[in-house]
């Protein structure tokens, strides 16, 4: 059989011919487990893999409130010490989306280079939001909810975590608990806001706030200049939740560049943090290049600057040389872009990006004052050309955000002193102030374009939780011909043992199920943790979810663990057992190099579990052993494993580990006979073939997976002209019969004993 010839075919000459070797079957990975369930961060629709704990935390972020599924990630991998690996399926309602931030050039007069985005969806990358409106009647405010009428872009508990503020009402801030998608805000149940705002006797002040604020948990990016050429290029730094997770020392803005900002980045295999877009459409000068913040200082001393707060495009449509000037400002302000539009030489509108209407019309000339708090006042002065109807100008607001370049540092002197940089202790909305002892004034003076270099957190971003259903774990994760969870076929993973930890909804788990058997892989059932007794496990099981050769389950299936985030309270958390249990028959796996030795027994322990649902009781194995139902128990001090059914339907298959072992088997031979197909269909290839299956099966005779004094005894290999005759092989098939006697597994151990009768010696 022939795969590579060299030399002449016809002509004169030597060749040589390459004969194929023997196709060898490689062994496949054991202890994976696969899960599906709401996770803080992950690519949606999307196999994530994770091969240890610190991948894990990347890739799909820590504990969360709203789900169980970290905690059973965490503890499969503390239990697992290096084994297997986990496959993921994040499952959202569709509502999530991606924190971001736009990026701006170092240009005195701001530009947009493009925007920064998370990965994906998630209050992760950064929750921070706000919104200002007024309320179209006081009808809309009661004690305990605050009706926006707003539906544009309000998903269901958009504003949780966050609070309200009214602006009739001075110093109280409402906790939010909830909110619809219809735009009803839901305060805590002990709230008096409509009883405040009567009490402050303000009937037309209907002004309110929403706030909602990342709490240090975001990402965040850092610019710098280039390493190699400083002048021309700049660095990007990205952090998550204030820990260094990836950087590019070298980017640059023309698409035709090989370091390319936006190729560079998203093309990253190793970047699970953020994505790049460019919105520039002029020439790539080195002030394009963006930075955490760029501007013009209006004075400077030795140890502060005051930036310059705004830029006025006067004439942005329309021939207006006006100007405009700020009233008092505040560090409450913040960044926006005002668009004022001219219904006459003397009157306009302004319009907010951010916060919409400012308020009745303007007048040049006259202050105006915006209708709320975070949107500066300003006065209009015409020019030698007065602004006509249907002239547009545009106001850009740009403050510092109080307190958030702390620690970063301040190029006093971007233009002429590129290197030189001060430490920033504090800012406010306007003054940067420096380390004590600093003198900017060596470098630096008034109207200079300073640069800040620090941390700058995303924004925006939103769970897609609120509004799951079990229809969105069948669809996403254990629809059989389109869950992310295929794409583990050909990676030669062996079985795979699924569930969907923390959620036992019936219609979840029968479809987890079902995807098993067609995968022929394995799936763990949870008992619901108010589940307490033997029958009522027994009725669940067998009445509710329904018995499968592919399916498994421990009884109880939740357990008491130490809080991970009680910081050491002594505060007791219930979670799901299904990642210990996983990590722990992972770990056994590879110690023993395969499935055949049976996952449980004293040495299957459960070291994180405190107490159970279930109490001290002791369950009657008895009852739920020929169930299949495996017991937690308690054995000299720990928790552990003890039992090794399935939930069999065939009694051949009442093992567990002969499940699992036969499961693996069939996904190996499965992956691993490519080869074969469009050979020769002949005897030759079914003696390479016997030679194969005999390489990967004498292995498992060898360390007792299959049971028999002699391999013969213990696996069968058939591919013969009995099996293959003229007929099939003219259909194209060639058919292997391989039996195989697997190893027991010792369940009861029986000691017999009876007392020796008495005898005499004689003589």
């Amino acid at each position: 059989m022939a795969q590579r010839r060299i030399g002449p075919i016809q002509g004169a000459g030597v060749g040589v011919i390459e004969l194929e070797g023997d196709k060898p079957i490689e062994a496949a990975a054991l202890g994976w487990a696969g899960y599906a369930g709401i996770l803080e961060k992950g690519m949606v629709g999307e196999l994530i893999q994770a091969l240890t704990k610190s991948d894990f935390l990347r890739k799909c972020g820590s504990y969360m409130s709203d789900s169980l599924l970290p905690d059973a990630c965490l503890d499969y991998f503390d239990n697992a010490r290096g084994a297997g690996g986990l496959c993921l399926v994040r499952v959202t309602d569709g509502n999530e989306s991606p924190a971001e931030v736009t990026l701006h050039c170092r240009k005195k007069v701001r530009g947009t280079v493009g925007k920064l985005k998370a990965k994906n969806g998630g209050r992760w990358g950064g929750k921070e939001a706000k919104h200002s409106a007024d309320l179209a009647v006081s009808g809309d405010l009661t004690n305990t909810t605050l009706d926006t009428k707003s539906t544009t872009l309000w998903k269901t508990d958009r504003w949780i975590g966050g609070y309200i503020e009214l602006s009739a009402v001075s110093g109280k801030q409402y906790p939010i608990i909830g909110s619809t998608a219809a735009g009803v805000i839901q305060v805590a149940s002990d709230s008096t806001m409509k009883d405040d705002w009567t009490a402050a006797a303000a009937p037309t002040n209907l002004r309110y706030y929403v706030v909602l604020e990342n709490d240090g948990k975001a990402i965040s990016y850092e610019i710098r200049d280039g390493v190699e050429k400083p002048s021309s290029e700049f660095g990007l730094y990205v952090y998550v939740d204030g820990i260094l997770a990836i950087y590019w020392s070298d980017l640059n803005l023309d698409p035709a560049n090989a370091r390319y900002w936006v190729n560079v980045i998203n093309n990253d295999t190793s970047n699970f943090e953020i994505e790049a877009i460019d919105s520039w459409t002029g020439a790539y000068a080195s002030d394009v290049r963006p930075a955490n913040y760029y501007g013009e200082n209006t004075s400077i001393s030795a140890g502060s600057l005051t930036v310059k707060l705004f830029d006025f495009d006067s004439d942005y449509t329309g021939d207006g040389n006006g100007t405009a000037v700020l009233g008092t400002t505040t560090d409450a302000m913040v960044d926006q872009v005002i668009t004022i539009t001219f219904s006459s030489a003397t009157e306009f509108a302004a319009v907010s990006d951010k916060f919409g209407s400012l308020g009745p019309a303007g007048t040049v000339g006259t202050a105006f004052t915006p209708n709320n708090k975070w949107t500066p006042p300003f006065t209009l002065t015409a020019g030698t050309t007065v602004w006509a109807a249907a002239d547009v100008a545009k106001l850009t607001y740009k403050p510092l955000v109080v307190d958030a370049l702390i620690g970063g540092y301040v190029y006093p002197d971007k233009v002429n002193g590129s290197k030189t940089r001060f430490l920033i202790i504090d800012n406010t909305h306007k003054v940067i102030t420096v380390q004590a002892g600093s003198d900017m004034t060596v470098i630096g003076t008034t109207g200079d374009e300073f640069m800040v270099v620090c941390g700058t957190e995303f924004l925006g971003g939103l769970d897609g939780i609120a509004d799951l259903v079990d229809a969105d774990y069948q669809n996403q994760a254990w629809d059989v011909s389109s869950s992310p969870f295929n794409r583990t076929e050909g990676r030669n993973l062996g079985l795979v043992k699924f569930s969907t930890p923390g959620v036992y909804a019936t219609a979840v788990q029968k479809a987890g199920i079902s995807y098993a058997d067609a995968k022929n892989h394995q799936y763990r059932i949870e008992i619901p943790s108010t589940t307490t007794d033997e029958t009522a496990a027994d009725t669940y099981v067998n009445d509710t979810i329904g018995r499968s050769d592919f399916a498994v389950v421990s009884f109880p299936s939740y357990g008491y663990v130490a809080d991970p985030q009680g910081n050491g309270q002594g505060k007791l958390k219930l979670v799901p057992m299904t990642g210990m249990i996983h990590g722990r028959e992972a770990r056994i796996a590879a110690d023993y190099s395969g499935y055949h030795k049976a996952e449980a027994g004293i040495d299957a322990t459960l070291p994180k579990i405190l107490k159970l649902p279930t109490g001290e009781k002791i369950l009657n194995e008895e009852y739920l052993n020929p169930l299949g139902i495996n017991v937690i128990k308690k054995m000299k001090g720990n928790f552990v494993l003890w039992g090794d059914r399935s939930l069999w339907t065939d009694t051949n298959w009442k093992w567990k580990h002969q499940r699992e072992l036969m499961c693996y088997y069939e996904n190996v031979l499965k992956e691993n006979f490519d080869w074969i197909v469009f050979q020769i269909n002949e005897t030759l290839t079914e003696k390479r073939a016997i030679t194969s299956l005999r390489g990967f099966l004498y292995p498992e005779f060898v360390k007792g997976a299959l049971r028999g004094n002699r391999f013969e005894d213990a696996c069968q290999i058939k591919i013969d002209s009995e099996l293959n005759t003229d007929a099939v092989r003219a259909a194209g098939d060639m058919y292997a019969q391989i039996m195989l006697r697997f190893g027991d597994v010792v369940e009861r151990f029986i000691i017999r004993m009876g007392r020796q009768g008495i005898f005499e010696a004689v003589g």
